[in-house]
């Protein structure tokens, strides 16, 4: 269970699809049978599905099913899946999360967290947050129930600014201000004097962890 984060700009899509490309790869090398839901991507709104070419987590795990279980059918949709990803996961309630969790054990292993499956969230809790939420919806909030944040084995945080190569003081004053706020010496643009970009080593670094986590996954 992985949760993937950063800033507007740091790599977070180019980040996933690198990995898909790696599974992809990765399977042909060793003889898994690939197909459009081995590496299924989702997110909560249908403009960043559609990005991905993927479809909502809702229509996807069948969230917005009135009905109590799921029938074969609708359990056999995930029998090829190999690793989940869920973008957009700061638009999601805990209540959502709570219903996942029960939908995916009904797809596959009652007795894990999220029936078993590997999960990359992907999102940054420091944009949008659900429509009309209350404090025990957000997934970062004391007052939600922290099941997804139990679940989690492993974060990465990415901090690149992919999308200011043309104008990087501005995206540092971005970045800076993802991390702590607008402080008084930027508001007066006192910016120090730093090197373009970031160090690419770092971005590696976290792209591998990324990798290994999906070769993991594919080989067990």
């Amino acid at each position: 269970m992985m949760f993937l984060t950063g800033p507007a700009g740091a790599g977070k899509t180019t980040a996933v699809k690198l990995a898909q490309r790696f599974c992809f790869e990765f399977c042909n090398a060793v003889g898994i049978l690939w197909n459009d839901t081995t590496f299924l991507f989702t997110a909560y709104t249908g403009s960043a599905a559609s990005f991905f070419g993927g479809v909502t987590i809702c229509k996807a795990a069948f969230l917005l099913k009135k009905k109590a279980a799921l029938n074969q059918d609708e359990i056999d949709e995930w029998k090829d899946v190999h690793i989940l990803v869920i973008d957009e996961i700061s638009f999601m309630q805990d209540s959502e999360i709570l219903k996942l969790d029960r939908r995916l054990k009904e797809c596959r292993n009652r007795n894990k967290a999220f029936g078993g499956y590997s999960i990359i969230f992907a999102g940054d809790f420091r944009q949008l947050e659900p429509s009309r939420a209350t404090p025990s919806d957000l997934l970062f909030s004391r007052d939600c129930s922290g099941h997804w944040e139990n679940c989690l084995n492993a974060i990465v945080i990415l901090e690149n600014n992919h999308r200011f190569k043309k104008d990087p003081e501005y995206g540092r004053l971005l970045n800076r201000m993802w991390k702590e706020g607008l402080k008084r010496k930027n508001k007066e643009s006192g910016l120090t004097k730093e090197s373009l970009g970031q160090d690419m080593s770092i971005l590696f670094q976290k792209l591998l962890r990324i990798l290994m986590f999906a070769t993991h996954v594919l080989t067990t």
